[in-house]
C-alpha cells in the first residue's frame, strides 16, 4: 500500500447534492440544481463522522495535494498504480468484508503505527461509512485475492486515476481555503465513486463538482477534460 498520512475541515455537505445530479436525465439543468442543493449545510445531522484518531499526525491540506500530485504523476509514468494505493479489501468488518477507498492515512505518534481512513462501497444492506482502521486489518487488490479468493468489483484502473486526478483538483481548492477535518471527511463521504464507472462519467462530473458554490469563491479551477484525454 502506498502510505500518505491525514486532514483538516468546515461543513461543506455534498452528498445529497451528488446522488441527485447523476440520478438526473441530461435534459435537467444540472447546475442549477446544484446550486439550489449546496453546499454548504444540505444533509448533516445524520452524517455520523469519525472523531479525529487519537495521538495521531494527520496530513494538511498542502500535504494532502502534494501527496496527491505525487502519486498521480507516479502513475502516469507507470511507476504505481491507483487500485494499489488507493482500493482495498476489509475482511473482517462487522457487516461482512467489503470492497473500499483508501482516502487518507495517520501515523500514531507513541507507536509508529499506520492507520487509514476507509469508505466502504456503498450497496444494498451495506451503507457507505467513513472509518480509521489499523493498516494491518485491510489488503490491496492483489492481496484480496491471493489470501481471500475474492473477486475485483471495479472500477478499472483508468477510471481510478482520473478519479484520483479530480480529487487532486479538487484539494487545489481544499489547500486554498484551509478546509476543516469535518469538511474533508464530508467531501468524502459525498464524493460519488459508486457512480463513475467509465472515464467518460468522471470528465462529465467535473464541471458538476466544481460548478458548485462551494468551489466557486476560490482560486479558479479547470472544469475541463484534462488537456491530455
Amino acid at each position: 500500500i502506498f502510505l500518505f498520512w491525514s486532514i483538516e475541515t468546515n461543513g461543506m455537505n455534498l452528498r445529497t447534492a451528488f446522488s441527485f445530479f447523476l440520478s438526473m436525465t441530461p435534459e435537467h439543468n444540472h447546475n442549477a440544481a446544484l446550486h439550489l442543493y449546496g453546499p454548504p449545510g444540505i444533509f448533516a445531522y445524520d452524517l455520523q463522522l469519525p472523531p479525529e484518531p487519537h495521538n495521531a499526525v494527520r496530513e494538511t491540506n498542502q500535504e494532502t495535494l502534494r501527496r496527491l500530485s505525487h502519486n498521480v504523476m507516479k502513475i502516469d509514468i507507470g511507476e504505481l498504480t491507483a487500485l494499489d494505493a488507493y482500493r482495498l479489501y476489509f475482511p473482517t468488518d462487522e457487516n461482512g468484508a467489503t470492497w473500499g477507498y483508501c482516502l487518507e492515512t495517520a501515523r500514531i505518534t507513541e507507536t509508529n503505527d499506520i492507520l487509514v481512513l476507509f469508505r466502504n462501497e456503498e450497496e444494498e444492506g451495506k451503507k457507505k461509512k467513513l472509518r480509521w482502521l489499523p493498516l494491518s486489518s485491510v489488503c490491496t487488490k492483489n492481496q484480496a485475492s491471493l489470501l481471500y479468493q475474492v473477486e475485483y468489483p471495479g472500477p478499472k484502473e483508468d477510471v481510478m486515476f482520473e478519479i484520483l486526478r479530480l480529487i487532486r483538483d479538487a484539494f487545489e481548492f481544499a489547500a486554498d481555503t484551509d478546509w476543516s477535518y469535518q469538511k474533508r471527511l464530508e467531501f468524502y463521504h459525498a464524493f460519488p465513486f459508486e457512480e463513475l464507472h467509465t472515464r467518460e462519467a468522471v470528465h462529465k462530473f467535473r464541471p458538476v463538482l466544481f460548478s458548485c458554490r462551494a468551489f466557486t469563491e476560490s482560486i479558479y479551477i479547470d472544469k475541463t477534460t484534462p488537456k491530455n484525454e
